[in-house]
C-alpha cells in the first residue's frame, strides 16, 4: 500500500513540473523542496547593459505584486549569475504562498524589463499541447501538501528531465 501512495505521489509532481513546462516555455528549471518548503525557478537571458538594476526593479515589483495580491506573509529571494552570452537569475519562493500566476507575471515583467528569455529552442511544439491550467492549479496544491523530497526538473533538447 506503501509504494502504491509513493506511485501516487511521484506521478502528481511528475504532471505537474511536466505541465508547467508546456505552459511556460521561459522557464528554464525548477526544484520544489518539501524540507525548506521552497520552490525554486531558473531563468536565462540574454546578457544586457544594467542587467543587476533591471534585477533590483524586478524584485520590488515582484514584492508589489504579492503585496496587491495580499499573499501574506512571503519568502522571496532573486539571485543571478552573469554567464559568457547571457544571465540566468534564480528565484526562491516559499511553497505555500506560491501560485501559478506568478509564472505569467515574472515572464511579462522581465518583457517589460527589457529581458530577451531564452526559451528552449522547441517551444513551436508547445504551441500543439493544450494544458488546462485549473488542472496544473489542483496538481500544485496536491504537491503543496504531499511532497517529502527535492524535486528538479529542467528541459533538455526538448523533453522535460525530471530527478530528486
Amino acid at each position: 500500500m506503501k509504494s502504491i501512495l509513493n506511485t501516487e505521489k511521484n506521478e502528481t509532481i511528475v504532471n505537474l513540473l511536466t505541465s508547467i513546462f508546456l505552459l511556460h516555455p521561459e522557464l528554464a528549471a525548477v526544484q520544489l523542496d518539501s524540507n525548506t518548503k521552497t520552490i525554486k525557478l531558473k531563468y536565462f537571458v540574454e546578457k544586457s547593459k544594467g542587467i543587476e538594476e533591471k534585477l533590483k526593479t524586478a524584485i520590488n515589483l515582484w514584492k508589489s505584486y504579492l503585496d496587491l495580491k495580499k499573499v501574506g506573509k512571503y519568502v522571496i529571494k532573486i539571485d543571478h549569475s552573469l554567464l559568457d552570452n547571457y544571465v540566468m537569475f534564480e528565484v526562491s519562493r516559499d511553497l505555500n504562498t506560491f501560485h501559478l500566476g506568478e509564472f505569467n507575471f515574472v515572464v511579462e515583467m522581465g518583457k517589460g524589463l527589457g529581458f530577451n528569455y531564452l526559451s528552449d529552442e522547441y517551444s513551436e511544439l508547445l504551441d500543439f499541447i493544450e494544458v488546462d491550467e485549473q488542472q496544473v492549479n489542483i496538481l500544485l496544491e496536491n504537491t503543496k501538501k504531499n511532497i517529502y523530497q527535492k524535486v528538479f526538473a529542467f528541459r533538455e533538447e526538448g523533453r522535460v528531465v525530471i530527478a530528486n
